[in-house]
C-alpha cells in the first residue's frame, strides 16, 4: 500500500483513482487509466467533512478491494466480468468493462484503442450485482496495468 495527495474530497473509500502528471491523485474519469483504490475516505476526524488535497492511502494489484461502481443503466454484473473506468457514469467509479472488438482486417487506431482500454481496468468482481447502479463491488484489482509510453 502507498500513500498519496488527493486532490479531489472523498466521502468514503473504494473511489478508483487517477495518477496526475504532478504526482497526486485524484478520482477517475471516464477513460482515464486506473491507477488504484482509495482504502479510507479523506474525512477529518474531528468535523467528518471531506476534504482535498489529503493524503490517502492506495489499493493496487494484486489485492482483493470494495469499489465504487456505477453502472448507469443497471447493467448486471457476473463474478468474473472485468470491471473498468470506460465510460464510467461519476468520476472514482468503475462499470463493467465493455471492450472494443478487433474488427476483420487490421486496423492500427483499433489496436491503440484496445491498448489505452486495458490500462482503464480496475479488476475482475468477485461478486455479482443485478441490474443495481451502484454501490460497492467486491474486485480482485489489476489496476495499475503498465501504461504505454
Amino acid at each position: 500500500m502507498e500513500s498519496r495527495e488527493c486532490t479531489d474530497a472523498l466521502d468514503d473509500e473504494g473511489y478508483v483513482l487517477m495518477l496526475a502528471s504532478t504526482g497526486k491523485v485524484a478520482k477517475c474519469t471516464a477513460g482515464s487509466p486506473a491507477y488504484g483504490i482509495a482504502y479510507k475516505s479523506t474525512k477529518n476526524p474531528v468535523t467528518g467533512t471531506a476534504e482535498a488535497n489529503k493524503q490517502v492511502a492506495i489499493v493496487r494489484a494484486p489485492k482483493e478491494a470494495y469499489v465504487q461502481y456505477n453502472n448507469g443503466g443497471g447493467e448486471t454484473i457476473a463474478i468474473g466480468d472485468l470491471v473498468s473506468s470506460k465510460g464510467a457514469n461519476a468520476a472514482g467509479t468503475c462499470k463493467k468493462h465493455a471492450s472494443t472488438a478487433w474488427p476483420g482486417t487490421w486496423a492500427a487506431a483499433t489496436a491503440e484503442t484496445i491498448s489505452d482500454e486495458d490500462a482503464m481496468i480496475v479488476g475482475i468482481a468477485l461478486e455479482a450485482k443485478t441490474a443495481s447502479t451502484s454501490g460497492k463491488l467486491k474486485v480482485l484489482l489489476l489496476c495499475p496495468i503498465p501504461i504505454k509510453q
